[in-house]
């Protein structure tokens, strides 16, 4: 996923570049104001070659009818619908989008799909996969199992976007930009901290190891810095290395002081997974998000059964691990396991039925 931009460009040329970038996923989104129009015409006037990198953009925007077939295009594009509708993004998505698609079109007509950490970037994990990125800035992320993210640098803040799954970050300072993370209906801004974010489906988990985090709930995407930190310096949740914070359904939990359950959160980037005195249908939720086996639970009475395990993820059979786990719990609760090519059910054991 790494890319290299041309030594030959200055600093200030791709400047204007991501600039004009930014101008141009304004326009296209439907969400340029008054103030954006007055921000472009006096940096059109600056220097002529302002204007000729927009129009260069402009150009390659409407050229993107006649790469419709093209498959490297079409496959972006479907990365990009495909996000949208999982999170129900609204029309800011589209701007991100355009950066991608952008980028992707450049790559194209130059026959090099060139892809660096200060332009948008997709990356992804699939299932029992965990990758780490390092990003330009010096800060780097961590993937876990089915994870997806969007990554989008540029000289006005540093944004990534949190699609599903979970994700580990350390955060190199850069006193210019602020590093925010959007996941669900929240934002998660840090500077200079070591924290993991964790969305299934309306479930939100932020566990913080090192430094600060705070977040905001709201429904802007990609809020553009002056405007979210407006927001932030009027209110928002600072939650301190060793808390935990849970967003759901619009109840919201915090615990402080909680190093141990912040570790045991994070444990999955040492290549195991620590259940303690969990229920049941928690265990099994996360089992199944490293097993390419499913698990299910057809017996509500052992759903709330407290379960502790620990899941080993750095074997090569993940699904032998889950045979280990499975086995350990009958051994120590009334499960018990039917077992079937495709999937491991859950039931309550035949001595403990009345």
């Amino acid at each position: 996923m790494k890319g290299r931009i041309d030594g030959s460009r200055t600093d200030s040329s791709n400047l204007a570049e991501r600039r004009a970038q930014w101008f141009v996923m304004r326009l296209y989104s439907g969400d340029m104001t008054a103030t954006d129009e007055s921000e472009l015409h006096a940096w059109l006037a600056e220097d002529p070659g302002h204007r000729k990198v927009y129009e260069h953009l402009l150009h390659l925007r409407d050229l993107s009818g006649d790469l419709a077939n093209d498959k490297d295009i079409a496959a972006l594009t479907r990365d990009a619908l495909g996000a949208r509708r999982r999170t129900g993004f609204d029309r800011r998505w589209i701007a991100v989008a355009a950066t991608v698609f952008l980028v992707a079109v450049t790559g194209v007509l130059a026959k090099t799909f060139l892809v660096g950490s200060d332009e948008a970037q997709i990356l992804e994990t699939a299932l029992g996969d965990q990758q780490t990125f390092a990003l330009r800035d010096g800060s780097s992320v961590t993937l876990n199992s089915g994870s997806r993210i969007l990554i989008d640098f540029d000289s006005l803040g540093r944004r990534i976007l949190l699609d599903f799954g979970e994700i580990f970050l350390e955060v190199a300072k850069d006193p210019e930009r602020t590093l925010t993370i959007r996941a669900g209906d929240h934002v998660v801004t840090a500077l200079g901290t070591k924290f993991s974010v964790h969305l299934s489906g309306h479930r939100l988990e932020i566990a913080v190891a090192e430094g600060k985090v705070a977040v905001t709930d709201d429904n802007i995407r990609f809020p553009r810095q002056t405007e979210f930190l407006a927001r932030f310096e009027a209110g928002s949740l600072i939650l301190d290395a060793g808390s935990v914070a849970t967003f759901e359904q619009h109840r919201q939990t915090v615990k402080e002081d909680s190093i141990d359950e912040v570790e045991r959160l994070q444990s999955w980037r040492s290549g195991r997974v620590r259940f303690e005195d969990q229920r049941l249908m928690e265990v099994i939720s996360e089992v199944n998000r490293y097993s390419p086996v499913k698990v299910l639970i057809e017996d509500s009475t052992i759903a709330d059964l407290r379960i502790s395990a620990v899941l080993n993820l750095d074997q090569v059979e993940m699904t032998g691990q889950v045979e280990v786990l499975l086995s350990s719990l009958e051994d120590i609760h009334p499960i018990e396991v039917v077992r079937h090519p495709d999937r491991f059910v859950l039931i309550a054991h035949r001595n403990q039925i009345p």
